[in-house]
């Protein structure tokens, strides 16, 4: 992936990817996470900027399911 990814999570906050090296970053609302796995570092990112963990939220299946069809799309390989 080349420059940045924009998109919004199921519940309407803003995401940003960048890829620096080896390292995936990612801004969710106010929140930012660094991995070298994106999955995981989406996961963080969205987790990190609610006031509850997402594990029992509304939005729980979507976030998975959003994170999964997103890092598909910006990391096809």
């Amino acid at each position: 992936m080349e420059g940045e990814w924009h998109s919004y999570a199921p519940d309407g906050r803003e995401v940003l990817v960048r890829r620096q090296g080896e390292l995936w970053l990612v801004r969710c609302g106010q929140s930012q996470a660094h991995s070298k796995n994106l999955d995981v570092a989406l996961m963080q990112a969205i987790r990190a900027d609610v006031d509850v963990d997402v594990v029992g939220h509304p939005h729980e299946a979507s976030y998975a399911t959003w994170v999964r069809t997103a890092a598909d799309k910006i990391d096809p390989d």
